[in-house]
Order: structure tokens, then sequence, then C-alpha cells
């Protein structure tokens, strides 16, 4: 006990000591949190674990001229000063990596300190050429609010995670989602970054663009020489304060699909019509996300067994309520009308050769809202089980046409005695969920996508985890799973 006071006084003696010299390089321009009121912040997560935090530093948004220079200075005086005292920094841009540790440090040895960049929301767009330049803390909402305020057809890359996740953070760590620029950082076309030293970085391009427009840096992912943007991926190499992103511009029409395998056997089958998919219409066909029956439930259900496992009685029960089948796959179909029509006829025929889809479902948004308009004159009790689908199949499409929503953080409540009690804004952090995520990269083989399932499944039971499984097929070749360990 002695040993912990001695630290803590020795954390709060560095604490004043770097925020006396940060307000004075920055003007007071950083606002300063002491270890009480940074735990109190930050310490939330959805993991069960706690870390040592000696204090936060919030760089603040400074709206005179040449602010994001000024910016970019005051992150390189925290950095000068947390080196000048050998403090690790833990830096976040919304601070909800749901399940990857949420704002915390990734280790315990000794205190570190937040930098929080939610609050550099700038956000720059070229329309015609459909590339965004944005700082760490826009949020897929920012996004989408700032694309329809300037009547822009182009998509949000949205993820699971939310309306309230950074997209910095989102492609800094190489994540994905389901609209036509499935691979996230694929879609990042430049980064600015403060290093360890204080110093700035940026492509050589950068420097080299005499234009009044500043693209040309902007629009070509690979600069001079050997790529070095990617380093600052899932890393602590730097510290990432801007970057510029190729949006995918909003086609004539975007139509969902649903292939539904009633059999567990179906999974060996239907996988190689979706690499064919994927293959023969790369353009058209966005990513194949295939999910299993309990995956499907744990966004339109709450857990029949509250903080128990979900027995297989009660999976087969709800299965035939909700009318989910054992395996489901979702895409979407991106371009003109005719474009997806031919591709839709096309699809249909080769589900005609493949029996593992006893049946499949084609939708857009403008069908999704005629069906909504009949259900709404129906009494409340009556089709309980098709309108929970049909607001499931309405979010997802939103999601799938670059409309950030919470479809997905339900399952994060599945094992929480504790319901939100509102259903906007979500915090799984702040509302005592466990959620720790598996997410392997799958051989694209039948045998062993089979081998992959019956190893989850085994061992989840053996644990008392609910086994929710979703195989997302970001490429014909490659396959990403995503499997949520969720715990009270």
């Amino acid at each position: 006990m002695h040993s912990d006071n001695k630290g803590n006084k020795q954390t709060t003696d560095i604490f004043s000591l770097i925020t006396k010299q940060i307000q004075q390089l920055t003007k007071g321009q950083v606002t300063c949190l002491d270890a009480k009121k940074a735990l109190n912040r930050y310490g939330a997560n959805t993991m069960a674990i706690s870390r040592s935090i000696g204090g936060a530093f919030i760089v603040r948004q400074i709206s005179a001229d040449h602010g994001q220079a000024v910016e970019m200075a005051n992150i390189g005086h925290i950095v000068t000063a947390a080196n000048a005292y050998g403090t690790p920094l833990q830096v976040i841009s919304s601070g909800q990596n749901w399940g990857y540790g949420t704002a915390m440090p990734t280790d315990d040895s000794r205190a570190h300190f937040i930098l929080d960049l939610s609050e550099l929301k700038r956000i720059e767009l070229n329309e015609q050429l459909g590339i965004v330049w944005l700082q760490p803390g826009v949020t897929q909402q920012n996004l989408r609010d700032y694309l329809d305020s300037c009547n822009a057809a182009l998509m949000v890359p949205v993820t699971g995670a939310g309306p309230s996740c950074s997209i910095v953070g989102n492609a800094l760590e190489r994540g994905y989602g389901i609209t036509p620029h499935a691979d996230h950082f694929a879609a990042v076309t430049s980064i600015q970054a403060v290093l360890a030293d204080g110093s700035h970085y940026s492509s050589a391009i950068a420097s080299l663009d005499l234009t009044k427009q500043n693209i040309v840096d902007m629009s070509y992912k690979w600069g001079l020489g050997p790529y070095l943007d990617g380093i600052f991926t899932q890393s602590n190499l730097g510290i990432a304060t801007s970057m510029s992103i190729r949006l995918a511009h909003e086609p004539e029409l975007v139509e969902s699909f649903y292939l539904f395998c009633a059999e567990e056997s179906d999974l060996e089958r239907v996988f190689p019509l979706v690499q064919q998919l994927l293959r023969d219409f790369a353009g058209v066909v966005g990513s194949i996300n295939i999910l299993d029956s309990r995956r499907m439930l744990s966004m339109m259900v709450t857990n029949a067994n509250g903080l128990s496992l979900c027995s297989q009685t009660d999976v087969d029960r709800l299965k035939q309520e909700y009318k989910v089948s054992q395996w489901t796959c979702i895409g979407s179909l991106y371009g003109s009308a005719r474009v997806v029509k031919a591709v839709k006829k096309e699809i249909k025929r080769k589900l005609k050769g493949n029996t593992a889809v006893k049946r499949s479902l084609f939708i857009s948004a403008r069908e999704i809202a005629i069906a909504n308009q009949f259900i709404d004159l129906l009494p409340d009790r009556v089709l309980t089980g098709p309108r929970r689908q049909l607001a499931a199949l309405e979010k997802t499409t939103q999601i799938m046409r670059g409309i950030p929503n919470e479809v997905a953080l339900p399952l994060a409540y599945w094992r929480n005695p504790d319901k939100p009690k509102q259903l906007q804004m979500l915090n799984p952090a702040k509302d005592n969920c466990g959620l720790l995520w598996y997410a392997p990269l799958i051989p694209a083989t039948e045998d062993k996508i089979r081998e992959f399932v019956d190893m989850v499944r085994t061992i989840c039971l053996k644990f008392d985890i609910e086994p929710l499984i979703t195989l997302t097929t970001i490429k014909h070749d490659c396959i990403d799973s995503t499997v949520p360990l969720l715990f009270n």
C-alpha cells in the first residue's frame, strides 16, 4: 500500500509538471484533467479491466485562421512534454473502440495519460472528386450530417460500431464495412501525423503540390518512394491528426439481398456461390456477410435466458417465431437501375443451380418503406415477428446505403441484466456491458470454414458463451470472422 501511495504521488507530481508546461506552450488551449477526472471520463470499458490513468489532455479545436496548424502544434507540445518526463500517452479519437479496449491504455505497467482528439472535427469536401479530408473527432454521424447538409450524393464508410464512432479511428485500425469501399484503410489516400519527437509528417507529394486546391496528395495514395502512411495503422509510431478518404458515390439504386439457408450443412454449399458473386460482380456486389441464426436473432430479440446461455430449444423457438434461417447471407447491389436489374437477374439464375439457398429476398429502401406503411395499418399485436424482422431489414439496408445506425449494438447487451432505457446513442462501456471481440482471418475454403465454426461453437458452449458467428467475405479469397464474447 505504501508503494502504491508513493507511485500515485509521483504520478500526481508528474501531471502537475506536465500540465504547467503544456499550458504555457499551448497558451491554455488544451484542457487538462487530473487522474480522478480522467478515470471517471475514460475508465469505463467493455472488457472488465482496470488501468492506471495519470490524467488526460483534451486538444481543443481552434476556430481562428490557421487553427489546424495551431492544433497540430499543440499536439506536438503535448508529445514533447510527455517525452521530457518519460510519460506514455494513450491517444484516442472517439474513445469508443467497443470490445477492443474502448479508451483504455494497452498495459498497466505504469500510469498512462490520455491524449483525447475527439474535439477535432474539421471536415473539408471535394464533392466533384468524392474525397473528404477530416480530423479524428469526426464520427460516422458527423460525416453523414455534413454530406446531407451539402446535398452530396456520397456514402459514409459505416461500421456496426454505431454513429458515435470515429471515421479516422476505424481506418487506422484497418476496419471494414459492407458498403462499396469495404476495406476502409484502402480508401485512405493521405495521412498527416505528429511523430514521437513532436515533428510533423505528411507525404512528400504534399510539399510538391503548388496548386491552390492541394488535391494532388489527397488523390494519390502511394506518395513518393516507400509507402509510409501504413506505419501509422495499428501502431504507436505516430499520432494521426487528419486524413483524406475516397468516398463511394451514392449510386442510382442500392438493392439489398438476403439468401436464406435452412440447414447447418448448407454453409459449405452456399459459400462457393458467395465467392462466385463477389468475383463475377466485383464493383456491383459489395462485401457479403454470412450470419448464423444466433447472430441474426441477437439483433432482433433479447436473450430469453437473461444471464444464462440461450438454450437450443429457445433458439429453435425464436427462429420459428421470427422466421430466421440457420444461415443468412447479406449483401447489396450498387449501380444504375439497369445494371442492378441485370446483375439481379444473373444472381437469380445462379440461385436456381444452388440447392443450399431455400429462399431469397431482394429489397430496396423504397420497398421497405411501402411494407412499413402496410404493416403500420395493423394492430401492434399482429405480426410481431415480421415487424421486428422488417425493422432489422430497414436498419441493415440503411447501413448498406452508408447511413449509420445502431442495428448491431444491441448484441452488446445480450448478457446485461440492465437493458438500455433508450434505443438511441447506446454506450456499451458506460452501460456495463461485457464484450470482447474475437476476429480471426479464416482460409477461404469450405473445409476450413466448417472447422472454424465447429471450433467456435465447441469452445464457446464449454465456457457458457453464446456462439454468435459472422463471416465477412471482404474479397472472394479473404474471410474475416467476428465473434463477440459476451459476458456480464
